[in-house]
């Protein structure tokens, strides 16, 4: 077995410790300056932009409360233009359509998002293998953002 297939083996075991039970699967698209920069600092922007992102997301859903969204966001790194992967579960007492509303709403008010694109989730399995596709043993902590990435246990 070669090191990268071995690898992905373990990236998709990692993902799969990850429980979801309404997800929906999230790409934000990100400006120019945040979508094209590639320095330390701009990595760092990104995060941030996810960040504000989620803050706004949860004062829309939650209101209030202390619970978390359970969500897994990867930042992918390709030839182009960054931009961010989330798989993020639909809280019970909002509807898909209505949770979409609320990610487009918050998405574009952060600095750095300028579009977005929003599917329910159906093959999970799948997803996975999509958001491994750019990994590889040299990759920055595999384009996980940890610092934003919560799961609910």
């Amino acid at each position: 077995m070669n090191m990268i297939r071995l690898f992905k083996d373990n990236i998709t075991g990692w993902f799969e410790q990850w429980k979801f039970f309404r997800p929906v699967f999230f790409t934000g698209v990100l400006n120019n300056d945040y979508g094209y920069g590639d320095s330390e600092f701009n990595d760092e922007l990104i995060r941030k932009n996810n960040k504000h992102f989620l803050n706004e997301l949860h004062r829309n859903v939650y209101l209030k409360s202390k619970k978390k969204l359970t969500r897994l966001i990867v930042i992918e790194k390709g030839q182009g233009r960054q931009h961010c992967h989330m798989v993020i579960d639909v809280p019970e007492h909002l509807s898909i359509n209505e949770f979409v509303f609320l990610i487009t709403k918050s998405w574009l008010r952060t600095r750095g998002g300028i579009s977005i694109d929003v599917t329910p989730v159906y093959n999970m399995n799948g997803l996975r293998e999509y958001l491994s596709k750019e990994l590889s043993p040299n990759s920055e902590l595999l384009g996980v953002d940890i610092q934003n990435s919560f799961q609910t246990i």
